[in-house]
């Protein structure tokens, strides 16, 4: 399984921040704030990133465990 930061995932894919705010619904501010590791996310947060980038959730969730970043989902299925 490759494992890449969120960041590099969305560079590899050639999308700006706002396509992929307009692809998954998910404001430039949440997707920055993930990419710099000052917000966890929700479940349904990292499935809407993950399916616009074509890659699994866990593909980006295991870089944040990888570099200390808290990659714990909360309880609540939410974005």
């Amino acid at each position: 399984m490759e494992v890449k930061p969120l960041r590099a995932w969305r560079y590899a894919r050639a999308l700006g921040l706002r396509e992929l705010s307009r692809i998954t619904g998910l404001s430039p501010q949440t997707i920055t704030a993930l990419e710099h590791g000052r917000s966890r996310g929700y479940p349904a947060t990292w499935r809407k990133l993950a399916s616009a980038l074509g890659v699994e959730p866990e593909q980006i969730l295991e870089y944040r465990r990888a570099v200390g970043l808290d990659a714990s989902e909360p309880e609540s299925s939410d974005a």
